[in-house]
């Protein structure tokens, strides 16, 4: 349906069914700015954008086949306009043991829910939440989000912003099942 046929359709609504609707879409949309400002999201995009700051292009090059990331997908970043930082879309167990409060940035760039990381057997809340992976922790978390991410722009369009689509996309689509799981 298209928004012009959504707001045709609204314009017949009657009065407390068009209210109705408008209260039930603030509230959710309320509830997801609620959980968008609890988790600090912006925070966690300022470290990454500060890391991003001082990597070595050449290092990570060197170090794909052990970061579980394709070659290709760095040089798509780098055909990028401007170039896209390595560290918005990838990460290394160093990061996530110096900052394991990223792995909820890097999750959710990977596109991957909490509820799916749990069934792939990892349970990330306490790393989110500040507490440091073991090195092999963090050293498979890594690899598991770069083997992702690395699909996901070798095949999608990326562009420098991307990231955050990709990562608020996914936090919102968290948000939205948290929201009707508590409701049902």
């Amino acid at each position: 349906m298209s928004v012009i046929q959504r707001f045709a359709e609204q314009l017949t609504m009657p009065d407390e069914t068009r209210r109705t609707v408008q209260h039930d879409a603030t509230k959710h949309g309320i509830s997801i700015l609620e959980k968008l400002i609890a988790v600090d999201f912006a925070s966690l995009i300022r470290r990454v954008e500060e890391i991003s700051q001082e990597y070595d292009k050449k290092d990570w090059y060197e170090t794909t086949a052990d970061l579980c990331i394709d070659v290709e997908a760095l040089k798509a970043l780098d055909a990028c306009e401007p170039p896209a930082p390595y560290p918005y879309y990838f990460c290394t167990p160093d990061i996530l043991i110096h900052h394991p409060e990223l792995v909820m940035y890097y999750r959710n760039v990977a596109m991957v829910t909490q509820k799916a990381i749990n069934d792939m057997g990892l349970n990330t809340t306490a790393y989110e939440a500040g507490q440091t992976p073991p090195p092999d922790v963090a050293r498979d978390l890594a690899h598991r989000f770069n083997r992702i991410v690395s699909v996901l722009v070798v095949v999608g369009s990326v562009t420098p912003q991307r990231h955050l689509e990709m990562a608020y996309a996914n936090l919102g689509a968290g948000f939205d099942n948290s929201i009707r799981e508590r409701y049902m």
